[in-house]
């Protein structure tokens, strides 16, 4: 069994101040009052007020109902409460309200790590939603109405500033805090929440074997048959399934590698059970991730007892073939016609590339991306998702909050990844933080081509294993003497005016950030798919498309005409089909020729905080000028020529 040190109930709170607790637990203890005395239907407040109860009266408790509750949302939301009541997220607020009304005393032992980073992150996100808030107020009544929303539909809704999305994150940081507090006064969480968090997870994967055998919520079953051959049965988003499973197998494998008789047949069977739920995700990244770090584990585990120089040797070899591997996997799906999720990938990275040039210290907001994406997104981007994320975490935080937001992040989770590989080096044969560890890596590398963060259900179970994660590192380090992976935690404490005016220029900086105002458009072929302005022998002003294009027009504009032709002689080149689509919504299609055509459009309206509406243009064909147009060496790959459009604001 781990131990969490030196323990002293009589020592004095290390950051646990009264009047900081209640100040923290104000927000989620006022929204699982409102669940509670609010017209919600009785099973949800039974639901949360057991959880609110257990976690006062016994918070390491209430942490194991978290872990085993949290990742079943979706699956328990139909049966106690309203399909798109977001449960997860009230269960763990009903725990993070009763944890810190309890306030235990603190002990001293296992920390968790970079905390200036991860409270700087929080105070980034609590900034971004301040300044969308602010710049909120210039639509008059949509904030006082936002917020009236917030207070009475709070787990129904998803806010235009962020708050939602950003109060995700910073429960996460929550569940991570108060794991690695709890096992300073309960180590055996080492055992109880690796089994909280597997049941879940076997759980999870069984409503996939169900749910592919045609029993299932509603919801659930028409899901799997508009996709039809991935299975989910606790998430509606497959990718993050697969990420969730992904880091549960190598949490379930560390733990039977460190158990005996039949407690390792128990969790091979979960590990299996869990393997199975990851098998009918099918998603590749989490595949890939589970087998890399299962790989490098295993290798780690085998070389215990070689030399420090030829263990190094192996795991760089293995590390250089996975890579390899992946590398040469990526290479084959660009070469293969019929998949066109490698070249999407490279132009959603592009697309996170130019929002981060837009807003790169402080990010375009928390929430943001999704909403915005239609600013920045390619025009074959733009015609097939209309609005979408970054498929790639990472670089959603950057466009979100900024290169300032996305290095926070990264020095809160390396500096814990940092932890575990220097506690596994003085303990190499600690199968338990192998796993967890393990687990926290494979969630991570998913992250490259995913969101997994952004679905509540699965991000709560990273946070946990990843407070886990750092309790155990940083007690084995503590075993072993070397209180110096926790004294520069301390030294920073002993600075808070540092840490302080740290604070204040995030939050200052961010709102000088969001006073520029909304972001605009680059103007760029690879944003509206346009060539540069042209002008016809009667002075008509065009520019030709290529095989897709997009007009972007102010919010305010309810109608645009916009002229189409085709230079088109009836012979050599035939009129030609456009489709038109706005915010997603099909226009109808239109076909082309020599006479200018006049496209007329009816705009939706634009959300608040939007300053352009995009319109999205697919041609047929494209052709090159020069082959077809006698005396014209134009050889690039056109499609129409489009006129300037008439706005029409009415």
């Amino acid at each position: 069994m781990a131990s969490a040190g030196p323990v002293d109930d009589e020592a004095p709170p290390i950051g646990w101040s009264v009047p900081a607790r209640l100040v923290l637990a104000a927000v989620p203890a006022s929204l699982t009052v409102w669940v509670l005395v609010a017209n919600v239907v009785w099973s949800t407040k039974a639901v949360l007020a057991a959880t609110l109860a257990l976690s006062c009266a016994a918070p390491a408790w209430g942490l194991l109902l978290v872990a085993v509750l949290a990742p079943l949302g979706q699956l328990i939301a139909p049966a106690v409460s309203y399909p798109e009541f977001r449960i997860s997220e009230a269960i763990v607020l009903a725990f993070l309200a009763g944890w810190l009304a309890r306030g235990l005393p603190d002990r001293r032992g296992p920390r968790t790590a970079a905390p200036f980073a991860g409270t700087l992150f929080a105070v980034a996100i609590v900034a971004s939603m301040v300044g969308q808030a602010w710049q909120l107020r210039a639509y008059p009544g949509e904030l006082s109405a936002v917020l009236d929303r917030l207070w009475h539909l709070y787990f129904f809704i998803i806010d235009p500033i962020g708050v939602v999305d950003g109060a995700r994150l910073i429960e996460g940081l929550g569940l991570a805090v108060a794991t690695v507090m709890l096992f300073r006064r309960r180590p055996q969480l080492a055992v109880t929440l690796p089994i909280a968090l597997a049941t879940s997870a076997s759980i999870a994967a069984l409503s996939s074997v169900l749910l592919w055998r045609g029993i299932g919520w509603t919801a659930s079953l028409a899901r799997y048959k508009l996709i039809g051959y991935r299975v989910s049965g606790h998430v509606g988003d497959v990718n993050a399934a697969g990420s969730y499973f992904a880091m549960m197998v190598c949490l379930a494998l560390g733990m039977a590698l460190r158990a005996r008789g039949r407690r390792r047949a128990i969790w091979l069977a979960a590990a299996a059970t869990i393997g199975v739920g990851l098998w009918f995700s099918e998603s590749r990244s989490a595949f890939g991730a589970a087998g890399a770090v299962l790989g490098l584990a295993a290798s780690w585990a085998a070389t215990t007892r070689f030399s420090g120089r030829t263990r190094a040797v192996v795991l760089a070899s293995v590390v250089i073939a996975v890579v390899g591997g992946a590398a040469l996997r990526v290479r084959s799906l660009e070469g293969d016609p019929t998949y066109r999720g490698g070249g999407f990938r490279e132009q959603f990275f592009q697309t996170s590339v130019r929002m981060i040039g837009a807003r790169p210290l402080f990010g375009v907001g928390v929430g943001q991306y999704n909403r915005i994406s239609s600013l920045f997104l390619s025009p074959q981007l733009a015609w097939t998702y209309g609005f979408e994320n970054a498929h790639n975490y990472y670089l959603q935080i950057g466009g979100e909050l900024g290169l300032t937001g996305l290095a926070l992040f990264l020095a809160w989770i390396g500096a814990a990844i940092a932890l575990a590989a220097r506690a596994l080096r003085l303990a190499p044969s600690d199968r338990r933080t192998l796993g967890v560890a393990g687990g926290v890596v494979a969630f991570l590398i998913t992250c490259l081509t995913g969101h997994p963060f952004l679905v509540g259900e699965v991000a709560y179970s990273f946070w946990m294993l990843f407070g886990l994660m750092t309790a155990l590192a940083s007690s084995t380090l503590l075993n072993q003497a070397t209180a110096a992976a926790v004294s520069g935690a301390r030294r920073g404490a002993a600075q808070p005016r540092w840490r302080l005016a740290a604070a204040v220029a995030m939050l200052v900086g961010s709102q000088i950030s969001t006073a520029r105002g909304a972001v605009s458009p680059p103007a760029s072929r690879a944003v509206d798919g346009f060539y540069g302005w042209e002008t016809l022998e009667d002075g008509t002003r065009f520019r030709w498309t290529g095989a897709y294009a997009s007009l972007f027009v102010p919010a305010d504009v309810t109608r645009v005409e916009i002229p189409i032709r085709l230079p088109a002689d009836g012979r050599a080149i035939k009129p030609m089909g456009i489709e038109v689509m706005t915010g997603s919504i099909d226009q109808g299609r239109t076909i082309v020729g020599a006479a200018w055509t006049i496209v007329s459009l009816r705009l939706p309206a634009a959300s608040p905080l939007t300053r352009f509406k995009r319109v999205d243009v697919k041609v047929d064909r494209v052709w090159q000028p020069a082959l077809y147009i006698a005396g014209s060496a134009d050889m690039r790959p056109v499609g129409v020529q489009v006129g300037e459009p008439r706005l029409i604001r009415d």
